[in-house]
């Protein structure tokens, strides 16, 4: 008989499917601004710092936190299997990030045994509901 998937097993491979939108708008400069910037009650102005502004941002608190839960978890990945992190990742990308195979064809890809990337995928699901605190 299967084993019951955990309650938030679904939310959380969506925001693994997120991630790759998530890092484009995380990177993307934002637009300079042309207007002034007034401080102390309108008294005084100035221009804002273009630099700044384009460079210097985050994203809104929920998208950043479903980003930064993510890349934890990557990071994790390579931190506690450094020979097999690259394999791991291969089968969360192809099946989350690109969504161009299942489980079976991204572990014929890798090439590894369609358990272990399910043990794999399981692995990084769970890493990612931690960050979260959802486990």
């Amino acid at each position: 008989m299967a084993a019951t998937k955990e309650p938030y097993w679904s939310y959380v491979k969506a925001i693994i499917k997120e991630y790759p939108e998530l890092k484009r708008e995380a990177e993307k400069p934002r637009e300079q601004r042309v207007t002034s910037v007034f401080r102390n009650g309108g008294r005084s102005g100035r221009i804002a710092n273009p630099t700044e502004e384009c460079v210097i941002h985050d994203l809104p608190p929920k998208k950043q936190r479903k980003y930064d839960a993510v890349s934890a978890a990557i990071e994790k990945t390579r931190l506690l299997h450094p020979d097999s992190a690259g394999q791991r990742l291969l089968i969360i990308d192809l099946v989350y990030w690109k969504q161009s195979h299942t489980i079976e064809g991204a572990a014929m890809k890798v090439p590894c045994h369609r358990n272990a990337a399910g043990r794999w995928q399981a692995e990084f699901i769970r890493l990612v509901a931690d960050e979260l605190d959802l486990v």
